[in-house]
């Protein structure tokens, strides 16, 4: 079987399995993914800095790894050596906060670990090498349901900025179920008394895991699973398919909705590649899932893409809407604050398109044919053009305005369309009007010919 056969084969696979499901994967997204576009330190790196940037860590990395038989262990010996440098010679490196009596003492180590993966974290995509913009569009065009990690970086929030950021202890509160959001289990750079680095913080989380996987266990198990970026020896991934696994009580089963990917740069000249994955969980458990050996990541990207029809619905409205109902049939309906007419809400749902309208969405059929036409935002318009944000398409618009009258914001035409979702308008762009600005930018003027 060639490469191309075996690609074909997985992509196959995994649109059967979304049809199936009806929903977009969730994306477990591991710390090799961070190391392949920015270059970020694994574990044994970032101790080995931890260490050099701190005096009072006089010994090199190595005895430290003799020493120990985990990195936590490592962290916690470091944690009290950040503990000690902060309070003599190296005041002056930490933020005064750090030094209140009730802040925890590995602060100061939370701290440097932060300072060193802001260093290396990309602000803007457009910091990333050019040969992997391809790949990171093809990510975010998965749209995925929600996003898992335990990243500290704020890479993922950089590739999603639509999505809303869930950290450490935050995934036990608010609704059980959640769309358009990331979950960073092992805490954020931005919320270092979050993090998960030390011995002790490792135990404090295994304790609550249970609660958290609990929460999760319906993403799991109704969506497709993308695991990309961990090794499958990896602790916490061995965890969250334990968990599946309990719960599913079908030992020795083939999980059908989740793909676990694997680097292998040589993967295009091999001649016969698997498709499955036995991942050994427990010492006398394992559990098989769908494989898939890469050699890039594009096309696995490409095969979980989102369709056309939800390209133009933010998940930011999808999360508030479902955060809105939840909180109405949870709270609002039981405490009698509403007067609810039943047999009306009854009647819409026998209806899927009147049932859409209820939350100010036109028909299904409707929406899907204005966003294949018009799949883009000014800000992503400004991205295609080559900029970071929205001015560099605003800019062009100005000069297509000047020169041939023609506001590119105003009205429905076939370069744009004004989309209403509840009580919010997006205007949202054709093709076109991407070819259009790309002539405009490149000739610094729009004749009037071009917009015809």
């Amino acid at each position: 079987m060639t490469y191309e056969t075996y690609k074909t084969q997985l992509s196959e696979d995994i649109a059967k399995q979304i049809e199936r499901l009806r929903c977009q994967p969730v994306v477990f997204f591991g710390s090799g993914m961070s190391r392949r576009y920015f270059h970020a330190p694994n574990w044994e790196e970032l101790l080995q800095e931890l260490a050099d940037n701190c005096p009072m860590i006089d010994k090199e990395y190595a005895y430290y790894a003799q020493s120990c038989s985990s990195a936590p262990q490592i962290g916690s010996i470091f944690a009290e050596k950040y503990r000690e440098w902060a309070w003599g010679s190296g005041k002056n490196q930490f933020p005064n906060e750090l030094f209140d009596p009730a802040v925890s003492p590995d602060a100061f180590l939370k701290h440097a670990t932060s300072t060193i993966l802001k260093t290396k974290c990309p602000k803007s995509l457009t910091d990333l090498d050019p040969s992997v913009k391809a790949e990171i569009s093809a990510l975010q065009a998965i749209k995925p349901h929600a996003v898992l990690t335990t990243n500290y970086d704020t890479f993922l929030e950089t590739v999603f900025p639509d999505h809303a950021v869930v950290v450490g202890q935050s995934a036990l509160k608010g609704m059980p179920f959640a769309v358009g959001e990331i979950f960073k289990f092992h805490g954020c750079v931005n919320e270092i008394d979050q993090i998960v680095l030390t011995s002790e913080d490792y135990d404090t989380f295994y304790k609550k895991k249970k609660f958290i996987a609990a929460r999760l266990l319906s993403l799991f198990n109704e969506h497709p699973m993308l695991i990309v970026g961990y090794a499958a020896s990896d602790p916490n991934v061995q965890a969250i398919l334990s968990d599946i696994d309990e719960a599913l009580a079908l030992p020795g089963s083939l999980i059908e909705n989740i793909f676990f990917v694997e680097y292998d740069a040589q993967a295009e000249q091999k001649v016969s590649l698997p498709t499955e994955k036995l991942i050994q969980i427990e010492e006398n458990r394992s559990v098989r899932v769908k494989l898939i050996v890469a050699s890039d990541f594009q096309w696995v990207f490409e095969a979980f893409k989102s369709p056309d029809t939800l390209n133009s619905i933010p998940p930011s409205f999808m999360r508030a809407l479902l955060a809105r109902s939840y909180e109405l049939v949870r709270s609002d309906i039981p405490r009698t604050q509403l007067d609810v007419d039943f047999d009306f809400l009854e009647r819409k749902l026998d209806n899927q398109d009147e049932f859409a309208q209820l939350f100010g969405i036109t028909t299904i059929s409707d929406a899907s044919v204005v966003s294949a036409k018009f799949p883009y935002s000014i800000t992503e318009l400004g991205k295609k053009l080559g900029g970071n944000s929205w001015h560099v398409a605003d800019k062009l618009m100005k000069i297509v305005s000047n020169d041939t009258g023609l506001d590119l914001k105003d009205g429905d035409t076939k370069f744009h369309q004004l989309m209403k979702i509840n009580n919010s308008q997006f205007h949202k762009y054709s093709d076109e009007a991407l070819d259009l600005l790309k002539k405009v930018q490149a000739a610094n003027a729009c004749e009037a010919s071009w917009v015809e």
